[in-house]
């Protein structure tokens, strides 16, 4: 029987993105004062510590972090932003190829050349769909290049096949940090060479034309920004040398597509909102480590986005969901199922400073976050889960890096941590 199967150890990483906060009430972070007795658990009967997640030279975003935290570097993988990442994704499209140029592609309202709208106020798929396929029925002819992908609701990736330029030389502004901003779409995206010139011209030509085939619609406008290159990853199998299934549980797509890339199963629920489906992710990590699955992560975005909502009981709130109906049946099926029990560590990916920055990427700020691990062995008298106590445990002396992760949780070969800047 798989489930008392004596060498088959499995490995449980549980990721509350955005739980670290530097804000305090009453001397507590939201982390602090929520009720979550399942995580203090594994911290008390585990080890905790210090965890750098986040670089100066890279953008400070969930993707960077959970690259590392899954053991590639993303000094070598970050495809310089979200998008070709989030196309793969969409199984039925082509993934982007060497040379290609994708972009994230938000629908959006605009009032004259005012921004009044980054999610063309939360513009439902029934709704957005068949708006991109106007825009490619009337477009493709003049843009045969020019690929519209619809994700869902106001999200969509533009592919631009053989461009041939890099996205660094593409400046684009963020919909969400420029609410109220006037913007040409004539002029919207900047390029820094030549090349890179030539293309924004055809680029922002494409913008008006969409513009003006969504004139009068709920969402009149195209808004493209965060420019990738092709993205791929080794096997996490290989990187990792996890010797069985590995899955991810969560709903973002940038989680399906390193999934994909990583030759990682992916199971998709709940949402990206506070209001997700906490049970049903938790109860998905039991059925795979049930399965026989050596490596499980579950992903809840639900803290990072109430923070970015500047709502601290609504972040307080989720964790405490998330320690319910993830933490909980998790250790309640390695307490049942000892012989099973590899490791389970609980990780932020960042800090989501909610009362901190003038924007979301400002929230997210470079400080080591605390993370514990039960592994049924080792014990450092640290009794509670949050930023401060985890300054007291046995890894926090100097923070490891999230490169390191795997080794610590106990999936790869024992070795001695690498520390920042070792």
């Amino acid at each position: 029987m798989i489930d008392d199967h004596p060498d088959l150890k499995s490995f449980v990483l549980l990721v509350p993105d955005g739980a670290a906060d530097l804000d305090r009430a009453d001397g507590l972070s939201p982390l602090a004062g929520a009720r979550t007795p399942n995580t203090d658990f594994l911290a008390r009967e585990g080890v905790s510590g210090l965890m750098q997640t986040l670089y100066r030279d890279l953008p400070r975003e969930s993707m960077v972090a959970q690259l590392g935290m899954l053991g590639w570097d993303p000094h070598l993988f970050y495809p310089h932003g979200r998008s070709s990442c989030e196309l793969l994704a969409l199984e039925q499209v082509r993934p982007a190829e060497a040379g290609d140029l994708t972009f994230r592609a938000n629908l959006v309202r605009m009032d004259g050349s005012t921004l009044v709208s980054y999610s063309a106020d939360f513009i439902a798929s029934p709704v957005a769909a068949p708006l991109i396929a106007r825009v490619n029925a009337a477009l493709r002819e003049e843009f045969p290049d020019f690929e519209l992908h619809h994700n869902a609701d106001f999200r969509n990736t533009l592919v631009i096949r053989g461009a041939r330029i890099d996205p660094r030389h593409l400046r684009c502004p963020e919909p969400h940090e420029n609410h109220g901003v006037d913007f040409h779409l004539a002029q919207l995206i900047v390029g820094a060479e030549p090349a890179g010139r030539a293309l924004a011209e055809r680029i922002n030509r494409y913008l008006a034309r969409a513009a003006a085939l969504l004139a009068g619609e709920p969402a009149n406008a195209l808004f493209p920004w965060s420019a990738s290159q092709a993205f791929a990853l080794p096997p996490f199998a290989e990187i990792s040398g996890c010797p069985g299934r590995a899955a991810i549980v969560g709903f973002m797509d940038f989680l399906k597509g390193i999934a994909r890339a990583g030759a990682m199963d992916f199971e998709r629920l709940g949402n990206g909102r506070p209001d997700t489906d906490y049970r049903a992710k938790g109860a998905k990590v039991v059925e795979l480590l049930a399965a026989g699955y050596r490596f499980v992560v579950c992903h809840v975005n639900a803290p990072d986005e109430a923070s970015h909502m500047g709502d601290r009981q609504m972040k307080i709130d989720s964790l405490e969901l998330f320690d319910r109906h993830v933490v909980g049946p998790t250790v309640a099926w390695f307490q049942a199922h000892p012989k099973r029990l590899g490791g389970v560590m609980v990780a932020p990916d960042h800090f989501t400073n909610h009362r901190l920055g003038k924007g979301r990427a400002d929230a997210h700020s470079l400080h080591p976050v605390p993370f514990c691990l039960w592994n049924g062995t080792d014990r450092d008298g640290v009794q509670v889960f949050s930023e401060d106590a985890a300054l007291h445990g046995r890894l926090a002396a100097a923070p490891v890096s999230h490169l390191d992760l795997l080794r610590i949780l106990g999936l790869r070969e024992a070795a001695v941590p690498r520390q920042v800047g070792s």
